[in-house]
């Protein structure tokens, strides 16, 4: 892909997810997540497509367009960043997304916790690359980028190893409060306010958090031990930091205190993915939204994209925009596709969006 390719027509598409947050657009909006996607259409190693920004950007936004989705986002291994910059080891592993080396967590014990100290943003890990690419992204489409981190829990998890974690929780609180505090005060806090100096237009600063779901955790893990340290971040960072991703509300009896939960780390819209979504049906989202006037995202499932057919994507993806879609606010988002996801399934959501998701 040449990184001087002119990506301006997205501006279009991020006009219509603007329009659509706010009321109702020409058309419900689509989106997805898709790093893995482009790199196996690409035919680029994973080592060398997340460690060179030249090749990540202009590819993520080359295969968003060639797909016929509105919206692109510099999207990459969030979960890594930090950890990677702290000193964990992580994994490239070709044909798969990057991964932290579980065998060897970088928290054995309480001592190790003094190892979390604020990094050198630009000399450190692959923070840099992930400055350049935001900024390389901004050259390319003329939009700002959408900042992102590791949420505070997830890269606890990825630190210390998500059993030990939940251990301490029980077993030692004290050494779970203090990494949670020094990983949410010296480096996330710090690494928020690095992003956001350098790209002042940014709207958004997304957390990824997708290991606080159920049944990882539960409910009072969710409220006591992870959402806290997020509303911190929202207090020092600003009102922009918002954490959309956790997931499992099927699980639970009454899944509107899940709701009401996710509302208070992305006060901005409500975000249901499948499988939650297929079974507990968009409908339930929907009423949830309008009583609290916000707008809704609702994710066709990763595993139902790679593994169904196009026809059973279009009947989804119809079937989420008559009830989602009604009276506007609302956005269909595509959730991480793969390199197993099949084109034709991607190019029947999108085709299923534009036959079905325009307005009067």
């Amino acid at each position: 892909m040449g990184a001087h390719k002119d990506y301006s027509g997205f501006q279009k598409g991020d006009r219509r997810l603007k329009a659509a947050m706010a009321g109702i657009p020409d058309r419900v909006p689509v989106y997805a997540q898709l790093h893995e996607f482009a790199r196996q259409e690409l035919g680029v190693s994973a080592a060398e497509f997340y460690t060179t920004p030249e090749r990540l950007v202009p590819g993520v936004l080359e295969i968003t367009s060639k797909y016929g989705l509105d919206v692109p986002f510099v999207d990459y291994d969030v979960y890594n960043i930090e950890a990677e910059a702290l000193g964990q080891t992580v994994v490239y592993t070709d044909g798969h997304v990057p991964d932290v080396d579980r065998t060897r967590p970088l928290i054995k014990d309480r001592s190790d916790v003094k190892k979390i100290r604020t990094p050198d943003f630009d000399a450190d890990g692959r923070f840099s690359q992930v400055l350049e690419m935001n900024a390389l992204f901004g050259e390319l489409t003329g939009l700002a980028p959408g900042l992102q981190f590791c949420a505070p829990f997830s890269l606890a998890a990825n630190l210390r190893g998500i059993e030990p974690l939940l251990m301490d929780m029980y077993t030692d609180p004290d050494l779970a409060r203090d990494l949670f505090r020094r990983l949410t005060e010296e480096v996330i806090a710090p690494w928020i306010e690095h992003q956001k100096a350098r790209f002042p237009e940014a709207e958004g600063i997304c957390g990824s958090d997708a290991t606080a779901s159920l049944p990882i955790v539960n409910l009072s893990i969710l409220r006591d031990w992870v959402a806290p340290y997020i509303r911190q971040l929202r207090e020092w960072c600003g009102p922009a930091v918002y954490v959309p991703n956790w997931v499992g509300d099927r699980y639970l009896k009454h899944p509107e205190e899940m709701f009401e939960l996710k509302l208070e780390v992305c006060p901005a819209y409500l975000e249901g993915q499948d499988p939650d979504v297929q079974a507990l049906g968009p409908a339930l989202y929907k009423g949830h939204a309008e009583r609290r006037g916000v707008p809704l995202v609702l994710g066709v499932g990763a595993g139902f994209l790679a593994l169904s057919t196009p026809q059973e994507v279009t009947q989804r993806v119809k079937h989420y925009i008559e009830i989602g879609g009604e009276n506007g606010r609302f956005a269909l988002y595509l959730c991480n596709l793969g390199p197993t996801t099949p084109p034709e399934n991607v190019r029947a959501a999108v085709d299923a969006v534009a036959a079905h998701g325009g307005y009067p």
